[in-house]
């Protein structure tokens, strides 16, 4: 336990869970939101579809909460590469980013004590928690499943377009896209369709998103109704900033 204990206190996490007395020391501590996300309180039966799941702490939470069957999907294939594709002037910060990310070197012996042979935080979470949770890796890009939730990933994408057309074949009911590096509403553009582009910035994040946008390219993409249930700012725990959020509900 105390080997455990040290991948919780000092492991590379995106997400922060709570196991057993430990806290992961996550870049965003998601339980301190969630009430922003509107979900149901019983997913009793359901099928979720987790895009963008990086350590998986929704693909958990929905399952705790009675989900049937949960899939993590991420293009993070855990050997140190790059998870997704960045603007190329910034291709070799993000390589090292990515290279100093990955901690199965320090602790590829607890990994391999729970059947792991890689730092898949999703299905290291699962097995702790004793969760039947699938993983798949892949893209919003290419998606076949049926689904509900997408998180914090369009602006790290080149084309958000075919992402939520996408969100919108693979889902049954209904989807919940959250956003990051947001734009915030205000009288400006409250109602306008804003989309704006950073790449140049970080190579990282490529967009900026105003809520009228998301929800035009959901109904664009053949959603009947799209809306914005809520907006918070989430703070970064890395970096000690807080990035603007907003949750869209989108039916089909």
């Amino acid at each position: 336990m105390s080997d455990l204990k040290e991948l919780f206190e000092n492991g590379r996490w995106y997400h922060c869970f709570r196991h057993e007395g430990m806290t992961s020391n996550g870049t965003y501590d998601i339980e301190q939101y969630i009430s922003h996300y509107k979900f149901e309180n019983n997913y009793q039966g359901r099928t979720i579809l987790d895009v963008g799941c990086s350590d998986g702490y929704f693909s958990i939470l929905m399952k705790e909460h009675g989900a049937q069957r949960v899939c993590g999907v991420d293009s993070n294939k855990y050997d140190g590469s790059l998870a997704f594709v960045p603007s190329n002037a910034f291709k070799e910060v993000h390589e090292e980013k990515y290279r100093n990310a990955d901690d199965i070197v320090r602790f590829g012996p607890t990994y391999k004590e729970f059947g792991l042979e890689n730092s898949n935080k999703l299905i290291l979470m699962a097995k702790l928690k004793g969760l039947e949770i699938d993983y798949r890796h892949g893209t919003i890009y290419d998606l076949s499943l049926y689904g509900e939730l997408c998180n914090d990933l369009l602006e790290h994408l080149r084309d958000p377009i075919t992402a939520i057309e996408q969100l919108y074949f693979a889902t049954r009911e209904k989807c919940i896209i959250t956003v990051s590096s947001a734009m915030k509403a205000n009288w400006l553009t409250r109602n306008k369709v804003v989309l704006t582009y950073q790449g140049h910035i970080s190579g990282g994040s490529f967009y900026r998103l105003s809520e009228t946008a998301a929800k035009a390219m959901c109904k664009a993409a053949g959603f009947k109704k799209a809306e914005v249930v809520d907006r918070f700012d989430m703070l970064n725990r890395v970096h000690g900033v807080k990035n603007s959020h907003f949750v869209t509900h989108a039916y089909k």
